[in-house]
């Protein structure tokens, strides 16, 4: 079983995903991953420096997140260069990692589920949503101001349409023990559900991702 996890920013994706794994899922990050990468590949990091200078390094030579996040999420076109760098990376990173493992429930968060029509990829789409206040609290205690949420928010789906189009709907608003009994439910259900036959496309098909 597949299962693709995403929600609106600060509305707990992680959270739930640590609850998948008590459950005995193989869980898989995608900002986990974005954050590897930017750490250590010096690939991209070449490819960053190239894209946007090289103020979006710190004095240490790695790549600034702060930096590089005020750049592209006020500008979409610098967005999409850093998408064109890190989602190969990343979506070849969260499938070797879940194939790798078949006899395994896997369960990979992803922000852009939908975005990037990646629901395709899985058997089954989770979106774990909370209120807007509810949210945007939580990432403020992040660290993010009201311009940097804003921005971000701005970026992504509405949460109304990501709600309408995923299979399952998890409520964030309460307390953590109210999410765990939820997931802890969702993955007692997926687990007597038969998987699809194959959630990833056939390379050799007209299907790709996007």
């Amino acid at each position: 079983m597949k299962l693709g996890l995403t929600g609106g920013m600060g509305c707990g994706k992680s959270s739930a995903l640590l609850y998948f794994a008590e459950c005995g899922a193989a869980v898989v990050e995608s900002d986990r991953i974005v954050r590897e990468l930017l750490a250590n590949d010096s690939v991209v990091h070449k490819d960053v420096r190239a894209a946007f200078g090289p103020e979006v390094f710190d004095s240490e030579g790695r790549p600034d997140h702060r930096a590089i996040a005020r750049i592209v999420f006020a500008d979409r076109s610098a967005l999409e260069r850093l998408e064109a760098i890190l989602h190969p990376r990343v979506r070849a990173t969260w499938k070797r990692r879940i194939e790798a493992e078949p006899e395994r429930t896997a369960v990979v968060e992803i922000p852009l589920l939908f975005e990037k029509n990646l629901e395709k990829s899985f058997d089954f789409s989770l979106c774990v949503v909370s209120d807007a206040a509810t949210a945007r609290d939580r990432l403020a205690k992040r660290g993010l101001n009201e311009e940097e949420i804003s921005l971000r928010i701005a970026r992504q789906m509405p949460l109304s349409q990501k709600i309408a189009l995923a299979d399952f709907v998890i409520l964030n608003n309460g307390s953590p023990e109210f999410l765990r009994r939820q997931v802890h439910a969702l993955a007692e259900e997926l687990a007597s559900t038969e998987p699809k036959p194959s959630a990833f496309p056939d390379p050799t098909s007209s299907t790709r991702f996007t």
